[in-house]
C-alpha cells in the first residue's frame, strides 16, 4: 500500500485549526446505517406544502402567488427583534440578549424542483434576491451579521423538501464567521495581500484540485477539506460581501453555483443533500469586515453514495474533524461528474 498522504495533518487557514486526513478509513468494512435515495416524485403544486403559492401557513398567514424567488420571515424563527432583553453577569451563567431575525427564501413556486434543476436565469433571479436580502438586513443597526445558507436532503434535517433556503440576522456575530474574519485580517497585516486571493492563485497553479471555473469565479476541493466532497466557491478578486458584486460577477456566480449543484446531484445519480454557506463580511462596523473574503462553501455529508459522514467520538469530543478521501481525489471525481 502506497501510505503517501495516507495519514496527515492539514492546516486551514480560515478556521486556524487542523484537519485530519486519514484515507485509509475510507476502505473499512462497513455494517452501520446506510442511506437510500428518495424514490416517490414531488408534486409540482402540494397544497400541504407550507412554501407552496397560495397555501395558508401554520400561522394562518396566506403566501402569495408568488412565481419567482420570494422571501418572507419565518413565523417559528430561531432570532426575533421581540426577544426580551435579558442580563446576567453571574460567573457560570451569563446571559445577553439574542435578537435578529430568520428569512426563509423560497426559490421557485415549483414544489418538486431544486435550485440544480431551475434554469439559468431563475437561479440569476435567486442570486439577486440573496444580494437583496444581504444589503437590506446588513442596514439595520440591530444586525451585525448576515448568515444565508441552505440545508437541502432529509439526511441533513429538512422537514419540507419544497426548494428554499434561509437567512438568519443576529445582533452577534457567529463562532465560525468571527474566526474567519480574524484569519482574513491577521494574514493581511502579516503579508499585505489577501488571505483567499493567495490560496485561490496556489490552487490554479496546483489545478488538480479545480473542479470548475468561469471569468469570475473558481470553485475548488481545497487542500485542507474537512469533509470528502467540501467544495469553495471563490471570487478571483477580493470583495468582503454579496452585496458589492456587479451584475456580470451575479450571472458569473449563479453560473458556476448551478456548475456545482449539477455535479453534485450527477455524482451519484440522485439529488445531493448538501449544506451551503455564503460566507459574507460581518456589519457591525468593525474595520476588519473590509478584508472579509466573500465566498460560498458546500458541505456534503455523504462520503459515498449510501454513506453519511458523521462526526463521532474524537471530532465531536476533540474537535478535529478527519477526512477520509484525499481532496485531489475528491475534486477528480467532481470534475468527471
Amino acid at each position: 500500500m502506497n501510505l503517501v498522504g495516507k495519514w496527515e495533518r492539514r492546516w486551514h487557514p480560515l478556521l486556524q485549526e487542523w484537519v485530519i486526513l486519514a484515507a485509509v478509513t475510507s476502505e473499512r468494512p462497513w455494517s452501520g446505517e446506510t442511506v437510500k435515495a428518495s424514490e416517490a416524485a414531488e408534486p409540482e403544486f402540494d397544497p400541504k406544502c407550507y412554501l407552496c403559492p397560495g397555501v395558508v401557513r401554520a400561522s394562518g398567514i396566506k403566501n402569495p402567488e408568488y412565481t419567482g424567488p420570494w422571501a418572507f420571515t419565518n413565523d417559528f424563527a430561531s432570532f426575533s427583534f421581540d426577544a426580551p432583553d435579558v442580563y446576567s453577569d453571574s460567573r457560570f451563567q451569563k446571559v445577553e440578549p439574542v435578537h435578529g431575525t430568520c428569512r426563509v427564501i423560497c426559490y421557485t413556486p415549483k414544489h418538486n424542483a431544486t435550485l440544480a434543476d431551475l434554469p439559468l436565469d431563475e437561479v440569476e433571479a435567486v442570486v439577486r434576491l440573496w444580494k437583496t436580502e444581504y444589503e437590506t438586513l446588513s442596514k439595520n443597526e440591530k444586525i451585525e451579521n448576515v448568515l444565508i445558507f441552505e440545508n437541502k436532503g432529509k439526511v441533513i434535517g429538512v422537514s419540507n423538501p419544497h426548494p428554499h433556503g434561509q437567512i438568519y440576522a443576529t445582533n452577534f456575530v457567529p463562532r465560525i464567521v468571527e474566526r474567519q474574519r480574524n484569519s482574513f485580517a491577521s494574514y493581511f497585516r502579516e503579508h499585505g495581500s489577501h488571505l483567499l486571493e493567495d490560496l485561490l492563485h496556489e490552487e490554479l497553479q496546483y489545478g488538480k484540485r479545480i473542479v470548475y471555473q468561469n471569468e469570475h469565479f473558481v470553485a475548488f476541493v481545497p487542500f485542507f477539506a474537512r469533509f470528502v466532497y467540501e467544495t469553495y466557491i471563490v471570487p478571483r478578486k477580493q470583495v468582503s460581501h454579496i452585496g458589492l458584486l456587479s451584475e456580470n460577477e451575479i450571472k458569473s456566480l449563479a453560473e458556476i453555483h448551478k456548475t456545482m449543484l449539477t455535479k453534485f446531484d450527477r455524482l451519484y445519480q440522485m439529488s445531493f443533500p448538501n449544506i451551503t454557506m455564503l460566507q459574507n463580511a460581518p456589519c457591525d462596523h468593525n474595520p476588519d469586515n473590509q478584508l472579509f473574503h466573500f465566498h460560498i462553501e458546500f458541505y456534503p455529508p455523504l462520503r459515498s453514495p449510501d454513506k453519511m459522514k458523521y462526526l463521532a467520538g474524537f471530532e465531536s469530543g476533540g474537535g478535529n474533524i478527519i477526512n477520509p478521501v484525499m481532496p485531489d481525489e475528491a475534486a477528480q471525481r467532481l470534475r468527471d461528474a
